[in-house]
């Protein structure tokens, strides 16, 4: 049983008895004798229990089934989690497949081997790896939670943690291609075929940043810092924006030139996106849809914002390094960068004709 958010379960009289109790999905929780203070502290003690248990009824362990575990994690990241809107529009979905095979189990009894039968059926419908190492890696988040809430014994949570994530090369689960960077002249030679002016400056906007397509989305006005000769960037929101940390990317003299006519006679206090997203829904969407409708009409192989990140962060190894290129992405760590940004082997090339 849910209850509302202002409601709070009774202070209530037995009167055959004189004890004080409240009534909680149900079950009546006796607190002593009526309107003594010891029974006031042991009401303000369940009410705030039943508070931190999100406002459900208190059920034994053995009680909570997964289904049920599954709509109160649910009801739980729509507040408290800071889940972009794709992954909260996506979990739902991936435990939609965890009730359908194991709703009715207790959530106590879900094991291991429960957890690796759920990925062998993501292998079987020839899900890539990363997407099923993403998968399970939700499904543990939920148990893992349940846990912290004491909803489950710790140790269940715990032996999920013993199923590792299916390694590079060593799983029957599809590899997805690496992403590469796409080159220039086929980005002119889309350009030449994309209709909206809109989405030909997003594109170049992208790809001298090294931008994500969501700080192109993302972008505001007030975002903007414009008052140096470097202009300053900072999305409110990114992605590893609950990680706690903040994501700076520098705008220099080319990228300026095609904002400014954005930015002419705004507020710079405005919190209006630079590029209008025209009530789309999924801006990401549109975004992608007009690159891939340029590249059918330009005859060029089809490719993807994602690449346009990928050119750029090799640009800048190629000719500042691996630091800097570290820097532009705003990565922690130079292993993801080296993802990211290719080395040119033309170089190899060059020392091999020099010593080799």
């Amino acid at each position: 049983m849910t209850y509302k958010r202002k409601q709070l379960p009774k202070y209530c009289r037995h009167k055959a008895t004189n004890r004080a109790f409240v009534r909680i999905g149900g079950k009546m929780y006796y607190l002593g004798k009526y309107n003594s203070e010891a029974s006031r502290r042991e009401y303000d003690r369940i009410i705030g229990e039943f508070i931190a248990n999100g406002r459900q009824a208190f059920y034994r362990t053995e009680e909570i089934l997964i289904e049920t575990l599954v709509t109160r994690f649910l009801a739980y990241i729509k507040t408290e989690r800071n889940y972009s809107r794709d992954k909260a529009k996506q979990i739902p979905n991936i435990l939609q497949g965890l009730k359908e095979l194991y709703g009715k189990l207790p959530a106590a009894q879900f094991t291991p081997t429960a957890l690796k039968t759920i990925r062998r059926q993501y292998i079987e419908r020839k899900l890539s790896r990363t997407t099923i190492n993403g998968y399970i890696g939700y499904i543990k988040q939920m148990f893992y939670w349940a846990a912290e809430e004491e909803i489950i014994p710790a140790e269940n949570a715990c032996a999920l943690k013993l199923v590792k994530e299916l390694a590079k090369g060593r799983s029957a689960a599809v590899e997805h291609a690496e992403v590469q960077p796409v080159a220039d002249d086929v980005v002119e030679k889309t350009l030449e075929h994309i209709v909206s002016e809109l989405y030909r400056d997003m594109i170049m906007v992208q790809r001298f940043i090294s931008g994500r397509p969501q700080d192109i989305h993302n972008m505001r006005i007030c975002d903007v810092d414009r008052s140096g000769e470097i202009w300053k960037y900072t999305p409110f929101e990114h992605k590893t924006k609950k990680l706690g940390k903040v994501r700076e990317l520098p705008i220099g003299p080319r990228t300026q030139q095609i904002l400014t006519k954005y930015f002419d006679g705004k507020d710079e206090a405005s919190e209006e996106f630079v590029f209008s997203r025209n009530g789309a829904k999924d801006p990401h969407r549109r975004y992608a849809g007009a690159i891939a409708a340029g590249c059918r009409k330009a005859g060029v192989p089809r490719w993807s914002p994602n690449q346009l990140r990928h050119a750029g962060g090799t640009e800048v190894r190629n000719k500042f390094g691996l630091d800097a290129a570290q820097a532009i992405l705003g990565h922690a760590n130079a292993s993801m960068t080296e993802t990211y940004a290719k080395l040119d082997y033309s170089k190899a090339e060059a020392v091999a004709r020099e010593i080799g």
